[in-house]
């Protein structure tokens, strides 16, 4: 009677038993330390693990996990319940598909729904950590427009949109103007660990300037757990003068402190007079552990740029006074907080100083120049450059079906400084659930500056809401919406969505729509000039956006291709209107843009890589208040090219590394404001770096731009630079 009892009992307890079985485990580094926030995926059920790397699923059978964190490979392990797990991660390869910028938390490329570019440290240091703009070159779906050679004022086009419609971000940080506006060409990768390029609009996770883009740069990071410092230094010199020295010390205090601190300067006279650049970086990234679950980390970077503006001198203009300079500091203070295995939160705050000086002494005599241009009517009217002629080549001499167009060049003395500040409270909350995560949060940011001798402000409050949700393991869905109000323009709905679907194990289709914008920038607004002013009832800038794309990986991942079709149109864009007095801003244009970005990732052997990217791209104004022919209805918009490609074939063995690239861009539409001429020509590039491996801690390095010495200028009339080489060593410790 008793034995029969204690059968009934077991029997009975069993399922429920079974019911509470749990599967539980531990993600490690390859030196055994924990990693947090690793993303465990167990059939629909998914855990992040904590500040110890442990983690919880709620399942009750073995299942095949897949476990996933930046910087890390995706790990594949099969997980029992009651059985504790020990899952080692490896160190990513060059090219890691894990995310952070398309959903605010670590996402798998194809489950975000997004296209993007990532950069890992491994990529930085084969490129021998070349300036942000020359990486970006190199990416499906941009274009990069520099005013001359290094130094020069530089431009971003992402998808056809505008050069304010980009954001760019330093760990959170927003680098950005008020209203968008940011010169690349003094962004250096000194000091950096990642960058993450996600192209399409963002407005619904970051807000205004992420209209068509956001880039993202993620300083390195040090070691808690070392506490002997490690280091590099590094110095290179080359063609033009230049050279260029490189600072990093990193390390740990006490197993709860970490720090890497960097420094970095860059000079160059470039190939003509008044031509030189410097630019000066300086940045440090301090965490403190307070705990397990918590710490604090301080976030510093700086850069201090000045360069001379010779002008046009593709054209025969120059310049022998005006400079420019820069100086822009970015600060981040901020706590992180894990509240069990499944919530995780962050404040922050955050703020930005740009100060922008332009002189010029008009100290040179007026300058005669001329050219011969040819003028066409199809398919298209335009006018192309022939060639610079001298100023005194008579009307007899010009060739038939030639135009001598000339002008003089009159310099006026001007200056032009600007501050504006940019200061932010934010808060995130990150909380994961079976199949997903649920990312929420607010920010406020006050944006100030001295405008026509006034110091203005304005004030934006934004709060967002995304979601991730996984059904099964072939659906993943994404979307969020964000509600923007802004003291100069009122309220901003921007919502934004995607899904994708695994058609095969190694094949994903995903689709994406949404909404972004562009504020007007404080200049816009709040101009007070006796021939122009502000206008504080700007609208801003439209962005509605929507593609499609396939993802597909053969042989065992050795082979990567992705191909993304994208259709944009803009609304409200705001432009200068010189027909009013005084003069102003108003929203009258629009355009619109589609097209095609493919790209193809091959590893040919276990060291040799053959990267390669495509765009077709094709943009049209459909309402302008120009009267100007080359910029009316029905034309290009300009700088954005319909064809522009790049292919870099990398051989990276145990000591050595080689890496040989190309660009190429097709012809484009452009406005020289000199001769009237449309139309700027295609051109092709190829660059080379390397770098041998002398011992564990010296390690020479070479790079040449240029190679082959064309002659070309991504703006009509700035000529870019000639063939360049430099060489120096890198020693680490």
């Amino acid at each position: 009677m008793i034995r029969s009892l204690c059968i009934f009992l077991v029997t009975a307890a069993a399922p429920l038993y079974c019911q509470t079985l749990s599967i539980q485990g531990s993600v490690v580094d390859p030196s055994s330390r924990p990693v947090p926030n690793a993303i465990v995926r167990c059939g629909t059920e998914r855990a992040l693990s904590d500040s110890q790397g442990r983690f919880t699923l709620n399942s009750a059978s073995p299942c095949d996990a897949s476990v996933e964190s930046e910087g890390f490979e995706l790990a594949k392990v099969l997980l029992n319940p009651g059985t504790p797990a020990r899952i080692q991660l490896t160190i990513a390869r060059a090219g890691d598909r894990v995310v952070v910028s398309a959903t605010r938390t670590p996402t798998s490329l194809e489950e975000s729904g997004v296209s993007a570019t990532i950069f890992t440290r491994r990529d930085l240091n084969a490129r021998q950590f070349p300036a942000v703009p020359d990486l970006l070159r190199d990416s499906p779906g941009v274009t990069i427009a520099a005013s001359g050679r290094p130094g020069a004022i530089t431009s971003i086009f992402i998808r056809g949109g505008a050069s304010t419609a980009t954001l760019f971000l330093l760990d959170g940080i927003p680098l950005n103007e008020p209203g968008g506006q940011i010169n690349v060409a003094n962004l250096s990768t000194a000091g950096l660990d990642r960058i993450e390029f996600v192209r399409g609009a963002e407005s619904a996770l970051f807000g205004a300037e992420a209209a068509s883009g956001v880039v993202q740069l993620f300083t390195a990071r040090g070691d808690p757990e070392s506490t002997r410092p490690h280091g590099s230094v590094s110095y290179e010199r080359g063609s033009f003068q230049t050279d260029r020295w490189t600072a990093n010390l990193t390390g740990g205090l006490l197993h709860r402190i970490d720090y890497s601190l960097t420094a970095d300067q860059f000079h160059t006279v470039n190939m003509f007079p008044n031509d030189f650049f410097r630019n000066t970086t300086g940045s440090a990234n301090i965490g403190f552990h307070l705990s397990d679950a918590t710490q604090i980390r301080a976030i510093y970077r700086e850069f201090d740029a000045v360069a001379g503006n010779p002008g046009q001198v593709g054209f025969g203009a120059f310049n022998s006074n005006a400079y420019g300079g820069d100086r822009d500091s970015a600060l981040s203070v901020r706590a992180d907080d894990a509240r069990g295995t499944r919530f995780v939160q962050r404040l922050a705050f955050t703020y930005s100083r740009l100060r922008n000086l332009f002189a010029d002494t008009g100290a040179d005599a007026p300058f005669p120049i001329a050219a011969l241009v040819q003028r066409v009517t199809s398919p298209r009217p335009s006018v192309y450059l022939v060639r610079t002629v001298p100023a005194t080549l008579s009307a007899a001499e010009v060739p038939a079906g030639l135009t001598l167009a000339n002008t003089t060049v009159y310099d006026f003395a001007s200056s032009f400084s600007s501050i504006d500040h940019r200061t932010s409270v934010d808060y995130q909350g990150t909380w994961t659930h079976p199949g997903g995560a649920l990312v929420f949060g607010y920010r406020y940011e006050r944006q100030a500056g001295v405008i026509s001798n006034n110091d203005i402000d304005r004030q934006n409050n934004g709060a967002f809401i995304h979601e991730q949700w996984s059904f099964g393991r072939r659906l993943f869905l994404t979307g969020g919406a964000r509600i923007e109000n802004s003291s100069a323009f009122g309220s901003r709905f921007v919502p934004r969505g995607s899904a994708t679907f695994q058609v095969l194990p190694s094949t994903y289709v995903r689709v994406s729509a949404g909404r972004g914008f562009t504020e007007p920038s404080l200049l816009e607004n709040f101009a007070n000039e006796p021939y122009y002013v502000g206008n504080r009832t700007l609208k801003p800038e439209k962005t509605t956006m929507f593609d499609a794309g396939i993802v597909h990986e053969l042989l065992q991942r050795r082979v990567r291709l992705e191909a993304t079709y994208f259709r944009n149109s803009y609304q409200d864009l705001i432009v200068f209107d010189s027909a009013k007095f005084p003069s102003t801003w108003s929203n009258i244009d629009r355009s619109q843009a589609r097209g095609l970005e493919t790209t193809a990732s091959v590893r040919l052997w276990r060291n040799v890589q053959l990267s390669a990217n495509y765009t077709r791209l094709s943009t049209r104004i459909t309402r302008t208040n120009s009267t100007n022919p080359y910029t009316g209805v029905g034309q290009e918009l300009p700088r954005r090219p319909r064809d522009s490609g790049s292919a870099t074939l990398s051989f990276t063995p145990r000591r050595w590394s080689l890496l040989i690239g190309g660009r190429a861009l097709g012809e484009r539409q452009d406005s020289d404001f000199l001769f009237g001429i449309t139309r700027n020509p295609g051109y092709g590039s190829m660059f080379v770096s390397g770098s041998f491996e002398i011992t564990r801690h010296i390690v020479p390095f070479v790079r040449m731009d240029n190679v082959f010495n064309e002659h070309y200028g991504e703006v009509l009339g700035y000529t870019a630079l000639n063939r360049a080489a430099t060489g120096g060593v890198r020693l680490t410790w």
